[in-house]
């Protein structure tokens, strides 16, 4: 199957793009998870946390759920059983059953998932943030005050998607996966702040990427609202943000390397000079 999001090179000038934005802009959907603890605990010996996941045309989501069906009909995996990352890379608890399979099994498996994840019409996005960086640019300066890792990346990768989509006509949905009443309060509170208040970083400091206005925001954000694990591009967003994340540490991961070979991670469809603006971010790792 052709992948139907397959995208241009998009041009430079994101404020021209939300200014000459048409009457009726196309819909866009960013589905966010999570991957690591968001506190910024210097006892976490997790070594990163990452919030992201992907980017798609709303007209593409039936799409995606019919090749995700497909894929579990041919597992025989009930339909209500999420494909759950961390359960299929340990073989544990609903995915028990793939440590009885042989290896050549194991690999049919795995070889049949990431063809139906690349052929899925989509464009990943994600923001990494490495914990110790983080705790050391942040913590001795703000102690308590210190913003969860959450807030930093949730504002940084909704605004690059928003911009993204501002430059292929569109404007953005936000969908997350529910959590908790807490955590799903936080979220919904950092997108009205983004858009009654903009950007939240230090302006100075963030010009460089040409943040967005409350302005801007307001007229790309449609909304956000949360998602249970049963919705299949939620699942999709499971398995493509761990990938990313792990991206750091092991950039030879099989899944990373198969989303960038079918160009599917959002690096791939910008010139070199957006990517410090509209890529991926990976925040507060060691440039050395």
């Amino acid at each position: 199957m052709v992948n139907q999001f397959r995208v241009t090179k998009v041009p430079n000038n994101v404020e021209s793009a939300i200014n000459t934005l048409e009457t009726k802009p196309k819909e866009f959907a960013l589905y966010l998870d999570e991957s690591g603890s968001p506190k910024p605990s210097p006892d976490d010996s997790s070594p990163f946390f990452a919030m992201g996941g992907v980017l798609i045309k709303r007209s593409n989501e039936a799409i995606i759920n019919s090749l995700l069906v497909d894929f579990k009909n041919r597992w025989n995996i009930f339909q209500e059983i999420p494909l759950h990352g961390n359960e299929i890379r340990s073989r544990k608890k609903r995915f028990a059953w793939l440590g009885k399979l042989s290896h050549s099994e194991r690999e049919l498996f795995i070889g049949d998932l990431t063809n139906t994840i690349i052929n899925c019409p989509i464009v990943v996005h994600a923001c990494v943030v490495s914990r110790q960086g983080y705790l050391k640019r942040y913590l001795e300066i703000y102690g308590e005050n210190t913003w969860e890792m959450m807030k930093s990346a949730f504002s940084i990768v909704v605004e690059r998607a928003a911009k993204y989509t501002a430059l292929k006509n569109g404007r953005l949905m936000v969908y997350f996966e529910a959590a908790g009443k807490t955590e799903d309060r936080l979220l919904k509170q950092y997108s009205n702040e983004l858009r009654s208040q903009g950007n939240p970083f230090d302006p100075n400091r963030s010009s460089e990427y040409s943040p967005l206005s409350n302005t801007d925001f307001s007229r790309l954000l449609r909304g956000i609202d949360s998602k249970t694990k049963n919705n299949l591009v939620m699942q999709l967003t499971d398995l493509c943000l761990y990938p990313v994340a792990r991206s750091q540490d092991q950039p030879d991961n099989r899944a990373f390397l198969s989303l960038r070979q079918e160009n599917l991670l959002v690096d791939c469809n910008l010139e070199p000079s957006q990517i410090p603006r509209l890529g991926i971010k990976y925040y507060c790792f060691d440039k050395s």
